[in-house]
């Protein structure tokens, strides 16, 4: 939770980077005037402190901000590549939040929760009730059903990832890509952030799927 506090404030300080350095300058400003008025006999020292402690704290963390987490943008200005690109590098486990049901299941991005996947187990949800091949139907229970898990930002549809729930919904598997038959990253990490009993990457292993950075 404290790291995830930290995040959020090194984002909001470089989304905000501009204001604050203009605050920076008025802080200064003020400290200047108030120093004068310290060298002319009056006493007003603590406040010429507090308003150049103030305008360093102002210019000194956009530049904090960006060593703590460099090249990282808040989550609303990113790009549909930019956010297909950034969710394998999130903690599937810790950076998320999972809510479901007979009917469905979410999960958010818990430092944006307008980032979510969502999942519905009806038909509308289901991409193949039969699914059919050989690294999915090689378990005890060889039935295999696919199911889409859409990705949406506050409520827009950004992308859709296929998940095949195995070995009578012991796991959730990525099918691998048409070309090279490998798992790319993207649907290795929706994978892994909807991957409650821990055994996606077993189950892969069992499969004979390999991920293409692997």
């Amino acid at each position: 939770m404290e790291k995830l506090n930290v995040l959020k404030v090194c984002i909001w300080v470089k989304e905000f980077s501009h204001p604050i350095r203009v605050f920076g300058v008025i802080f200064f400003a003020l400290a200047l005037i108030t120093g004068v008025i310290w060298s002319l006999g009056n006493e007003v020292e603590p406040i010429a402190f507090v308003l150049s402690l103030m305008s360093s704290l102002c210019f000194a963390s956009p530049a904090a901000a960006e060593y703590l987490v460099p090249n990282r943008k808040p989550v609303k200005q990113m790009t549909y590549d930019e956010l297909l690109i950034f969710i394998p590098t999130t903690d599937y486990k810790n950076d998320w939040k999972g809510l479901s049901s007979v009917e469905a299941s979410e999960y958010f991005l818990k430092e944006d929760p307008r980032l979510r996947f969502r999942t519905r187990y009806s038909e509308d949800g289901i991409q193949a009730r039969d699914f059919r091949e050989p690294w999915a139907n090689c378990y005890l229970h060889p039935h295999a059903t696919s199911y889409w898990h859409e990705l949406y930002y506050d409520g827009a549809f950004i992308h859709r990832t296929i998940l095949i729930s195995v070995d009578d919904g012991k796991s959730l598997l990525p099918a691998p890509d048409i070309d090279s038959g490998m798992v790319r990253d993207f649907e290795y990490s929706v994978a892994k952030i909807h991957d409650v009993l821990n055994n996606v990457d077993s189950y892969l292993e069992k499969s004979g799927l390999h991920r293409i950075d692997s």
